[in-house]
């Protein structure tokens, strides 16, 4: 436990002095500001923009509106992001051969393996809640009757969904020694994913559920049976993903 909590200092202070943690903290806050901001006034400029002979009806926005953009945000933004800038969190330690050192100091490997997915786990924790806590405030400034029904259930499941894919991101980056090439092991995961979307019996187990069907338990759609399963198969995968990659790094060879 020691030496994954110094592991994991060292860790803090490396993504600080590089500028990952403040690049998390402007996407993430630029999109809890954004997306209430946009489902507020896009409807205003649209019109503005479109010509005088051209007539289109626009719905009035409610704060449904607000959380679709954010839940769109965070996954078109906040999640690409985060995968791309922490891509290459162990091939540096490959490439620079600072792992050998600390093997050979006594570090467990175990050790190496916890605080890294600690740091995976701690930035989106932070940035993620962060983000829906300004998007739920400035929900409430610009539409004063928001409700906050089927909410939970909304951000929760995308924030699952989120830690599946960062377990994924730290097992790939463990077998796979290169940079970019865990950031194509999660695509090619995610692009299977919307593959199985094609097959009814996939669907109602898939884990792409938790962040595709956000906005209907927002406007009162009940969760059924399928979003169980769905929470049920994405908790395996995200064991398994972890599991996975402890056992394989404990055996890997460290040149």
């Amino acid at each position: 436990m020691r030496g994954t909590l110094a592991f994991l200092k060292k860790e803090l202070i490396e993504h600080t002095r590089n500028y990952k943690l403040f690049i998390f903290f402007i996407v993430f806050a630029i999109i809890g500001i954004l997306s209430p901001l946009s489902a507020k006034f896009l409807p205003e400029l649209l019109e503005s923009l479109m010509d005088e002979n051209i007539t289109i009806i626009l719905q009035e926005p409610t704060h449904v509106d607000s959380w679709v953009q954010f839940f769109s945000n965070v996954n078109q933004m906040g999640l690409v992001v985060m995968i791309l800038v922490f891509s290459p969190l162990m091939a540096r330690e490959y490439e620079k051969g600072t792992l050998v050192h600390m093997v050979t100091k006594g570090l467990p490997r175990l050790s190496i393996y916890s605080a890294k997915l600690a740091m995976l786990y701690l930035s989106w924790t932070l940035f993620y809640w962060m983000s829906a806590l300004i998007t739920l405030g400035y929900t409430y400034y610009y539409f004063p009757d928001s409700s906050t029904e089927g909410l939970l259930l909304a951000t929760v499941s995308m924030y699952i969904f989120g830690l599946m894919l960062l377990a994924l991101l730290l097992l790939s980056a463990v077998i796979l020694e290169t940079t970019f090439a865990p950031l194509l092991a999660v695509g090619g995961f995610v692009g299977l994913l919307f593959l199985g979307e094609l097959v009814p019996v996939i669907q109602e187990w898939s884990p792409l559920q938790l962040n595709s069907r956000n906005a209907q338990w927002l406007t009162g759609l009940e969760p059924g049976r399928e979003i169980i399963q769905s929470f049920a198969v994405t908790g395996i995968l995200t064991v398994f993903f972890i599991a996975a990659g402890a056992a394989l790094f404990r055996k890997k060879a460290i040149n």
